[in-house]
């Protein structure tokens, strides 16, 4: 079962080889910039050419009122040829104008009429609208005025012009906006350029310091670099001590296979050549005897340097820890050893619980501790002699003890017991003084207590102590039975 602290999240797209983060970054930021560029200049032009439009309609405006002041001041409705001609006169296109009266009809236009747009009110704003004028687009104004000749009767004056000079200069203000826009595009490019190498550059201490370094694992944390750059420089920090641990844990188990093998190893070369030189069939035999058990003594130290090894790897480097039944896998465990309690006439006894007692625990590892407190004990017991194993509820606490009526350990001796290397005085000849050692350190893993203690069978007592968990925690995370203190 998978637990939460592995459970894998959302892949990340994986770098190609080649790929540069200064190119990545500087996409990340060109594609926002330019879809800003765009929109700035859309706004602009679009302001602009409303604005162009308004300052047309203003001038528009104006020659209405001129045109009605001019009918005004000559106390006429009709205009003269002159007049005429300057009104309709336009360099890129042309103007058209018209006064109608709302009793006589079309006092005077131009020769192309224009169409009629909303009526002004005399007393009202003069009325802007888009018509077209011989097929062509055209913006026209509207305006009602007294009559010179008859106060009583309306003049509305219409001008009109075509929109060809607007479209120029709108032309002009859109050509305008994307040069500017362009250089801005390209002021901004170099600015990101260079504010994206200068922040990279933020990375050359921290590779200046793993390149000064080569081969030593030297932590990286203390170099300044930006916030940003903590967690990877952390994350680096937190490898290389992984890797320092495997280091040291890969230099333990070669010092101690070394400690352990040698002298097994000096005696099989002994033993063998006295079994090849010797003509004597009895020292031959002796020496052949002394070859088997030297090298069950080197199986046994080979089982237990791979079970030390594992009990010292770094956690990360560990089997995952999950809900484990006690109750149910201590009877297991201890049946594996009823065979050999038979050959030696030793007395195996079993006393569990009547509730069921659950532990987070690395299976593997538990197989370990608890097999090699049954097998020492095992080694020690005369003939006709006892090991009683128990398992119970100790508080919060599942208690696994193991007790042997053998000579036992001297008070003396009893605090240096899971030391490596270490085996008391009474210790049996053939020993590789690992086996505690090993429990102690499966012990520590899983946050159990363990004690060395006169047994009252006359024996050592090992006690083995592991925090109870809720029997339904999952195996990610695995809930205490008493909650913690907030």
């Amino acid at each position: 079962m998978t637990s939460a602290a592995t459970m894998p999240g959302p892949r990340a797209r994986p770098a190609r080889a080649g790929d540069s983060l200064r190119r990545r970054l500087l996409l990340f930021l060109l594609v926002p910039v330019s879809i800003t560029v765009v929109l700035v200049s859309v706004l602009v032009y679009a302001v602009a050419s409303r604005y162009s439009d308004r300052v047309y309609d203003e001038g528009l405006l104006e020659d209405a009122y001129g045109l009605a002041k001019v009918l005004k001041a000559t106390d006429s409705d009709a205009l003269s040829p002159q007049a005429a001609f300057l009104l309709e006169y336009n360099k890129l296109g042309h103007n058209y104008y018209s006064v109608r009266s709302l009793r006589r009809g079309v006092l005077s236009a131009s020769h192309e009429a224009i169409p009629p747009g909303p009526a002004p009110r005399l007393d009202g704003d003069a009325q802007f609208y888009d018509t077209a004028i011989g097929g062509v687009r055209s913006r026209a104004v509207a305006l009602a005025v007294p009559a010179p000749a008859d106060p009583s009767d309306t003049l509305v004056v219409t001008l009109a012009e075509t929109v060809q000079d607007r479209q120029l200069r709108a032309q002009q203000i859109l050509l305008m906006s994307i040069l500017l826009q362009l250089v801005l595009t390209a002021v901004l490019l170099a600015l990101m350029w260079s504010g994206v190498s200068r922040g990279l550059r933020a990375l050359d201490p921290l590779i200046g310091r793993l390149a000064r370094h080569g081969q030593e694992l030297v932590p990286v944390g203390d170099v300044p670099v930006p916030a940003e750059i903590r967690p990877l420089s952390a994350t680096i920090d937190a490898l290389l001590e992984r890797i320092r641990r495997l280091f040291v844990s890969q230099e333990h188990f070669i010092a101690d296979a070394a400690h352990q093998l040698r002298t097994p190893l000096a005696g099989l070369a002994l033993h063998a050549e006295r079994a090849r030189s010797s003509a004597d069939e009895s020292q031959r035999a002796d020496a052949l005897a002394q070859v088997q058990v030297l090298t069950m003594r080197l199986a046994r130290t080979a089982t237990q340097l791979l079970a030390l090894s594992r009990a010292q790897a770094p956690v990360e480097a560990a089997a995952p820890m999950a809900p484990l039944r006690l109750d149910q896998r201590v009877p297991e465990i201890l049946g594996e050893h009823v065979a050999r309690a038979m050959r030696a006439d030793v007395d195996l006894g079993y006393e569990g619980p009547d509730e069921a007692l659950t532990v987070r625990a690395d299976a593997y590892a538990l197989h370990d501790a608890l097999g090699n407190l049954i097998d020492n004990a095992l080694s020690y017991v005369r003939r006709g002699g006892t090991v009683s194993v128990a398992l119970r509820r100790h508080g919060e606490s599942a208690r696994v003890s193991v007790d042997d009526d053998g000579p036992g350990v001297a008070e003396s001796a009893l605090p240096r017991l899971g030391d490596r290397f270490f085996r008391a005085p009474e210790a049996i000849e053939g020993g590789t003084g690992l086996g505690l050692a090993i429990v102690r350190r499966i012990a520590d893993r899983h946050d159990a207590r363990v004690a060395f203690a006169r047994s009252r069978l006359g024996g050592l007592r090992v006690e083995l102590d592991f925090p109870l968990i809720a029997p339904d925690a999952p195996s990610g995370r695995v809930a205490p039975l008493i909650a913690e203190p907030r």
